[in-house]
């Protein structure tokens, strides 16, 4: 690296780790005083346990709410805006130096700090976000164990598919159970009032019902029993079955793609889980893309100072998680594949700030 590219670096990092102190410590101090004073107040939570929700917190601030990408945006305006007012991009410029040199540096800190952050969301972030999570259960959560909602289970192992009109995921346990399997000569079905997973056995009960067999060609009824408890002709257990009910944040790109393919197999939709997936490389990225924004806008800043580039920094930071949240949502409804909801948002800003940068004068 050169004397320029040094001090260029020095002063990107230093105020990058400025504004990320600053948004982190904002973001909590709203989140405490608007939802969680009351709570803790309430309920006399510990202050270390405070204190760890809002530790394992800094991930969820970090990647989800894009706080490391409007970092970059903020930092790389206040130091190429601040240059560009003590008129030290027109020294460079006049001295021969070109705008593309003169970005090198403060682009190859964005690219790392988007591999960075790949790499702390795959490692740090799942973990946190689990203690988050768990914590915020048993501190916060208003959400009632008694949530019941219907599901089905496809492609079960030797055939079955299940149905549960209420299941409770909590518990574990459902109600009004309907099991089919259909043979080479005839079919098997099962109805009972109850499943549940026993833990001790590590199998799935059925109690209170039938089991049935049917002959495939004239649909007579060729045999059947009586159910008072017996253990369900499936193996898989709630961890494979409700994987995806975990939050994608709290998992690897490893662990959801694997989740991804045995959702696939269950018969599961997967929709919303392949936009996550994608979001896991989109997200990152966006550190090194919305570096490129800084440039053209910091070459205006040159009377508006601080005030003005952190304006220009909130006004481009909503029209990002505007067409970000739309292409999302868009991706979740499956209007739009998984790759193009999740990477429309960065590619469009990407284009946006080259083309900018190449137009911008010199």
């Amino acid at each position: 690296m050169t004397l320029l590219d040094r001090y260029l670096a020095r002063r990107f990092i230093t105020t990058l780790f400025k504004v990320l102190l600053a948004l982190i410590l904002l973001v909590s101090v709203i989140d405490l005083v608007a939802t969680r004073q009351e709570d803790i107040s309430k309920y006399q939570i510990p202050f270390t346990t405070v204190l760890m929700y809002y530790i394992t917190f800094v991930p969820t601030i970090l990647f989800e709410y894009q706080a490391a990408a409007v970092s970059v945006l903020i930092s790389g305006l206040m130091v190429l805006g601040n240059a560009a007012q003590n008129n030290e991009i027109t020294a460079l410029l006049a001295g021969g130096v070109s705008l593309g040199r003169i970005a090198r540096a403060p682009v190859a800190m964005a690219f790392l700090l988007a591999v960075a952050v790949f790499f702390i969301q795959e490692s740090y972030g799942v973990r946190a976000t689990e203690i988050h999570t768990a914590v915020e259960e048993e501190y916060f959560s208003k959400v009632s164990g008694k949530t019941r909602f219907g599901i089905s289970w496809t492609n079960l192992g030797d055939g079955w598919t299940c149905h549960v009109l209420k299941f409770n995921e909590r518990a574990n346990s459902g109600q009004d159970v309907f099991l089919h399997a259909i043979r080479t000569d005839h079919v098997e079905e099962i109805r009972v009032k109850r499943i549940f997973w026993d833990a001790a056995q590590s199998r799935w009960l059925l109690e209170d019902g039938r089991w049935a067999k049917f002959d495939r060609s004239n649909q007579w009824e060729t045999a059947s029993q009586r159910i008072t408890q017996c253990v369900a002709p499936f193996q898989e257990s709630p961890e494979e079955l409700f994987a995806l009910s975990k939050p994608a944040q709290a998992k690897t790109t490893r662990q959801l793609s694997a989740d991804i393919k045995r959702a696939r197999r269950l018969g599961i939709p997967v929709q919303k889980q392949l936009v996550n997936y994608h979001l896991k490389f989109s997200q990152p990225a966006l550190c090194f893309v919305i570096i490129w924004l800084a440039f053209p806008f910091a070459m205006k800043l040159r009377r508006g100072g601080i005030t003005l580039g952190f304006g220009v920094s909130i006004g481009v930071a909503m029209a990002y998680l505007l067409v970000f949240a739309v292409s999302v949502g868009l991706g979740y409804m499956g209007k739009l594949p998984p790759y193009v909801a999740a990477w429309s948002a960065s590619v469009l800003f990407l284009t946006l700030g080259i083309l900018l940068f190449r137009r911008t004068p010199t």
